[in-house]
């Protein structure tokens, strides 16, 4: 006899958004945290200079300070949706513009975290967030 699975995972579905929001968080504030606790920009900067970005140390500090508050917002689960806007901004640069002519597998995490920032623009933070207590009231 075969299990319903829909059945079986209907009633804890809205916290599925809990365990991407946490990973995602998570890997967001890992990768940038360390230029916003040492102020350092420099290497990034470099990097989207070669690119020819206009403005390069402004532009790592923009997209460094977005996928740090990105990630703190999204662990919380704190205005999920707005949040998602400059993330996929910050991941459409990355995949199409930094990854421009490289293989699939070297732009696969920014194409990957492009998919999640989308996700979340379109469901929103789910269960167990501030966005949910705040829409309650």
């Amino acid at each position: 006899m075969l299990v319903n699975l829909d059945k079986k995972f209907h009633p804890i579905a809205g916290y599925a958004p809990l365990i991407i929001r946490l990973t995602f968080g998570l890997h967001l504030i890992y990768y940038s945290g360390e230029e916003v606790l040492t102020l350092s920009a420099g290497e990034s900067a470099d990097f989207l200079a070669s690119l020819g970005i206009p403005f390069p140390v402004l532009m790592a500090w923009i997209y460094t300070l977005t996928e740090f508050i990105g990630g703190i917002f999204l662990i919380i689960g704190f205005k999920t949706r707005w949040i998602a806007i400059p993330l996929i901004i910050t991941f459409l640069v990355a995949a199409f513009i930094a990854h421009a002519g490289d293989p699939y597998e070297d732009s696969f995490q920014a194409l990957q975290m492009l998919a999640v920032s989308i996700y979340f623009l379109i469901r929103g933070a789910g269960k167990l967030s501030i966005d949910e207590l705040l829409s309650k009231k």
